[in-house]
């Protein structure tokens, strides 16, 4: 009879090498360039140390090279070629990228997929519109449930009890327009739930509105946005709203 071999629990430790790996990588991005080991140690607030020891393990797995005697340190390709490993063969997130290209044609401005993450909107694609000033956002970006569309589109997607529980757990905090009165919130998304889209007139940014329609996909809540300053879309909300419904309505009958 064979033992069988659970997985080893994390540890504070490892939680914490898997978190500087990753400011690791953001560092040497926000660089563009080889970085010194009391670089990255400043980067990643750790002691020369630790960082040393995370950048020799990436070193010998291949994901850095030593650049120059000093040394200085480099990522190699393979973080790429493993991204583009993972994005290309996800279905999901392939036929989103297509409602997503076809917003953005359709309405010339920024297209977004995000999904809830708890108390927050997570941005997963982006986009952009052709036009040189824009709507700009990144894979990653977060944004407050309360104060954007997306969130509130994808609050409006849960049923009453699941969409109270959301938001009575949101952190308390912010002040005039930022503010989060509960109730309101709640209020506004029972409204937007009924016209399927909901509206950001500057909530987040003065200059910026963002229109998003939420959707339940296999489980996770999604929510479509466009964004665009807000000379360019204000009067074509409601337009703009019904065109995300529809596409949502579109996509989640398309994915199997």
């Amino acid at each position: 009879m064979s033992a069988r071999i659970g997985r080893p629990a994390a540890t504070h430790m490892s939680v914490k090498s898997a978190l500087r790996t990753l400011q690791i990588l953001e560092a040497f991005a926000e660089a563009a360039r080889p970085m010194s080991l009391g670089e990255v140690s400043r980067a990643i607030e750790a002691p020369r140390s630790s960082a040393l020891a995370l950048l020799a393990t990436l070193v010998g797995r291949g994901y850095l090279y030593r650049v120059g005697p000093a040394p200085t340190y480099y990522p190699t390709r393979r973080w790429l070629d493993l991204a583009h490993a993972v994005s290309e063969n996800d279905p999901v997130s392939l036929r989103i990228r297509e409602s997503l290209e076809r917003l953005r044609d359709l309405t010339g401005e920024t297209a977004i997929d995000s999904v809830l993450a708890t108390d927050r909107s997570l941005y997963l694609d982006v986009v952009e519109s052709r036009e040189l000033v824009r709507f700009a956002a990144h894979p990653g970006e977060t944004k407050p449930l309360h104060l954007s569309a997306s969130g509130r589109a994808q609050l409006a997607v849960l049923g009453e009890d699941a969409r109270r529980a959301v938001v009575a757990a949101l952190p308390a905090g912010g002040s005039g327009r930022a503010r989060l009165v509960r109730k309101t919130l709640l209020d506004t998304v029972e409204r937007e739930r009924r016209q399927c889209w909901s509206t950001n007139l500057g909530e987040f940014r003065p200059d910026v509105i963002s229109v998003a329609s939420g959707f339940d996909l296999h489980g996770t809540i999604h929510a479509l946005v466009v964004a665009a300053p807000r000379h360019r879309v204000e009067a074509k909300v409601d337009q703009i709203g019904r065109l995300l419904r529809d596409e949502a309505r579109a996509l989640v009958a398309r994915l199997p």
